[in-house]
């Protein structure tokens, strides 16, 4: 959902069809022409006339008995096309190097994968303390911030596969106590944001949020690695917004759906 200033800008008209289609989207079944013109805040009037040009087209249709309305074969057909021009090199292009831009540290892209997480794509931050991440790393699951982001929101075979084989310690800071990793996974899984402060190599933290795809899955991290004089508690709200906003346009071009709430928060 667009704001009052961007929609201002643009066509209303326009902006209204596409808030329909979000929020017909948005719904586990159908939804009648009353709840949505309450939900989007407009008229039953303005909400019919949208909606019968979206059915026309195909982008949605209407059941004949309840008169309530679903997405249409247009939609799906526009989506699996968007699916297959986009993938996750292409989508974290810009994001990946807008992250790096707003916060001056190192943002690197890492997908998952069977075996949990390798590192895809890195922007070198602009500290005079080049701090890089290779292309290729794979990286451990309980001591990385983009570990734990595979561990609360991927398959739980990673998490039950830790706990056969015992967590290795890297640093005095290492998670090794599978108590203490399943709460440090629920708060992230909670916030939507992990870090690890000196985990896996001294003096060096990240900040990661997870990136989803069409269908919901977890299939990548983005975030950004750096000291811990300049990733720590002061700034960590700011960095924490950035990365987590970073994931989420990410997660957009992929086709994950955005709960039409958080999309006006974030507007």
């Amino acid at each position: 959902m667009v704001d009052k200033e961007r929609r201002d800008a643009g066509v209303k008209s326009v902006h209204l069809t596409i808030d329909i289609l979000e929020a017909i989207a948005e719904r586990e079944g159908d939804i009648g022409v009353s709840e949505l013109a309450l939900q989007l805040g407009t008229t039953k009037g303005t909400a019919f006339r949208h909606l019968q040009t979206l059915l026309e087209r195909g982008y949605i249709v209407q059941d004949e008995l309840t008169q309530r309305y679903n997405l249409g074969a247009q939609a799906a057909v526009l989506g699996k096309i968007a699916a297959e021009r986009v993938n996750i090199v292409s989508a974290s292009r810009v994001p990946l190097a807008t992250l790096r831009d707003e916060t001056s540290e190192t943002s690197v892209l890492s997908i998952v994968d069977n075996q949990g997480i390798v590192v895809l794509n890195t922007h070198l931050g602009k500290s005079p303390l080049e701090i890089g991440v290779r292309t290729g790393s794979r990286l451990a699951l309980h001591s990385t911030a983009q570990g734990k982001i595979v561990l609360a929101f991927g398959p739980s075979m990673h998490l039950t596969q830790l706990r056969r084989r015992g967590l290795e310690r890297y640093t005095d800071r290492t998670i090794t106590d599978l108590d203490a990793l399943e709460r440090n996974i629920a708060q992230v899984r909670a916030t939507g944001i992990a870090d690890a402060p000196s985990e896996e190599t001294v003096g060096i933290n990240a900040i990661a949020a997870p990136i989803f795809d069409g269908i919901g899955r977890l299939a990548a991290t983005i975030a950004i690695v750096g000291s811990v004089q300049n990733i720590d508690r002061d700034q960590f709200q700011e960095q924490a917004v950035a990365v987590a906003r970073a994931a989420e346009v990410i997660s957009i071009a992929l086709g994950h759906r955005v709960p039409l709430s958080r999309g006006r928060a974030h507007s």
